[in-house]
């Protein structure tokens, strides 16, 4: 009775053995080859878990950076907000005391306005009265 050969070439080795098909690249490997050959596909299954894991954190990083960027724009717009508020309050503040000056400003001019017809209507007019009504428009002014 003869012995059926059932061993073909390793495509590593080149020496006839029993052989294990790789459906992936479609060639055959003595078991001694075939593992080695297992091991190089998991190596490079670790090399694109390895490229994927460094994309997915610069993914993560940029999903980072969008939030800083939120975070810069909402600080902008509370940042104005408050000039704007300070601005209005100065405004205000502004407006209330040039009201004050001007209102006392009024009061000493129209001080000034009845010594001057006064001295206009009497004839007691003199230099002394003359430099106090001067000095007072020079105040005012």
């Amino acid at each position: 009775m003869a012995m059926a050969n059932n061993k073909t070439q390793c495509s590593k080795c080149n020496k006839d053995k029993i052989t294990f098909p790789c459906e992936g690249c479609s060639k055959r490997f003595c078991m001694v080859h075939l593992t080695e050959h297992q091991q190089i596909l998991n190596e490079e299954l670790n090399h694109i878990i390895n490229d994927y894991d460094q994309f997915k954190q610069t993914i993560n990083e940029q999903k980072q950076n969008h939030s800083l960027m939120k975070q810069i724009n909402q600080w902008e717009i509370e940042s104005i907000e408050k000039i704007q508020q300070k601005a209005q309050e100065y405004r205000e503040i502004f407006i209330k005391s040039s009201q004050t000056c001007l209102s006392d400003i009024e009061m000493k001019f129209n001080d000034l306005t009845e010594q001057i017809k006064h001295f206009q209507k009497e004839t007691d007019l003199n230099e002394i009265n003359l430099n106090h009504l001067r000095n007072q428009l020079m105040k005012i002014t």
